[in-house]
């Protein structure tokens, strides 16, 4: 039977994650069919590649095997092109569901057809809601919330506005962006956009595509009615001149710069 949703993964030595992932996945309460494409992207640790290999040899999942690691973006591009459902489901290795996620997020996109991209809730472990939504932004909003600056009260009012402290996270809302940490959409609007647009390795694909898919007059959604959990680690965390030397902060650094010069360039400016 044609399954509804296409789950997508992509692993990155993400160790246990991908089984508390998968498992959580399987205790869906669904009236429909839905099918788990991991794609794993030259993993090295064994953890996630002895659970994936199994799972795969269970046919739990669809396995997909990247000799090198190809970024976020282009990892998910990869699995949604096998995709078989009517919905794309992009699903962090560090993201757990709730037994009833899948089916509300469907039967609310089948009510609303005009919706092309629909956010769920996400908490972190300790329970308090992560800041998923974002207003469009400038360049420095991006660098006042990733450093030290955006502590500083100067700053801190500007950077509050950008994180949306002022918006309400239990109310359903249309927003400018959301986070890629958990999203879906249907497929014909992914078709539609390309998916991710490749020019990204790491960060800033997600907003880029929520910007796309608002060009189609289709609306982004943030629904929180679904709670998923979200066991993501800050990037501001630590010292800015630690950060300075990890590669996961020029990686947001790059993209950043490649996210602005391609909506300059499209004319399109911050609201």
């Amino acid at each position: 039977m044609k399954p509804k949703v296409s789950v997508i993964i992509v692993n990155y030595n993400h160790k246990y994650f991908p089984k508390l992932a998968i498992e959580a996945l399987e205790k869906s309460k669904t009236n429909f069919p839905f099918e788990i494409i991991v794609v794993d992207n030259a993993s090295t640790d064994l953890e996630s590649l002895d659970f994936l290999n199994m799972a795969k040899k269970e046919k739990r999942i669809t396995l997909i095997k990247s000799p090198n690691n190809i970024g976020f973006g282009k990892g998910n591009n990869l699995g949604a092109r096998i995709a078989k459902g009517d919905y794309i489901f992009i699903h962090n290795p560090d993201v757990t569901v709730k037994e009833n996620s899948l089916k509300k997020m469907v039967d609310y996109l089948e009510k609303h057809k005009e919706i092309g991209l629909l956010g769920p809730q996400l908490r972190y472990s300790s329970g308090k809601i992560q800041e998923s939504c974002r207003r469009l932004m400038s360049f420095w909003d991006l660098v006042l919330n990733r450093s030290f600056l955006g502590k500083l009260p100067f700053f801190k009012k500007r950077v509050n506005k950008y994180l949306m402290a002022d918006f309400d996270h239990n109310k359903i809302q249309e927003v400018d962006l959301i986070t890629g940490a958990a999203m879906m959409i249907p497929k014909k609007v992914w078709d539609r956009v390309g998916g991710f647009d490749k020019r990204y390795f790491l960060f800033m694909e997600d907003f880029d595509l929520c910007r796309e898919i608002s060009l189609l007059d289709k609306k982004v959604v943030y629904y929180p009615k679904v709670v998923v959990e979200h066991y993501q680690k800050r990037l501001s965390q630590g010292k800015f001149r630690t950060l300075l030397f990890k590669a996961v902060f020029w990686n947001h650094v790059i993209s950043a710069l490649k996210y602005y010069l391609k909506w300059s360039k499209k004319g399109l400016k911050k609201s």
